[in-house]
């Protein structure tokens, strides 16, 4: 797709966990899974750090179950998995000023950067809502 055609598409950011409140039906799941049905219809853009996506990976393969199955099945989403090198300096940055993970500052550069929403529930996010736009998946959030 040419930039001018994705113009008018809106465009969001998963966190790690926007993909493991969807795998284990948490609380705000269903908007996870209503971002993947209208990325999949050409709707809306999906936007991943490759580092949040080890981070899923990585929990995922803890746990044991079923991972190969279940990491085959993320793979497969229409979401654009982003590589880390473009975001290191904005990562230093955040991580310097900022006490949140490395992981949560790859995900907040990407949204940054792309100047949209971060989908999350983890409330560490909370930390960088004067610079970051975040849809909360808990009401709480």
């Amino acid at each position: 797709m040419k930039d001018s055609e994705t113009s008018n598409v809106s465009r969001y950011v998963l966190d790690s966990f926007a993909i493991l409140t969807l795998l284990q039906q948490e609380q705000g799941w269903e908007r996870v899974r209503e971002l993947i049905l209208d990325a999949a219809d050409g709707k809306v853009e999906l936007h991943m750090s490759i580092i949040n996506l080890a981070e899923v990976k990585y929990l995922i393969a803890r746990r044991g179950k079923n991972s190969p199955q279940v990491v085959a099945a993320i793979e497969a989403l229409p979401i654009n998995i982003l590589s880390a090198d473009d975001y290191i300096e904005q990562v230093i940055e955040l991580k310097a000023k900022y006490p949140i993970s490395l992981a949560d500052c790859f995900g907040a550069a990407v949204a940054i950067h792309l100047s949209c929403p971060l989908i999350t529930a983890d409330p560490e996010f909370k930390k960088l809502e004067e610079i970051l736009q975040v849809e909360w998946l808990t009401a709480d959030g």
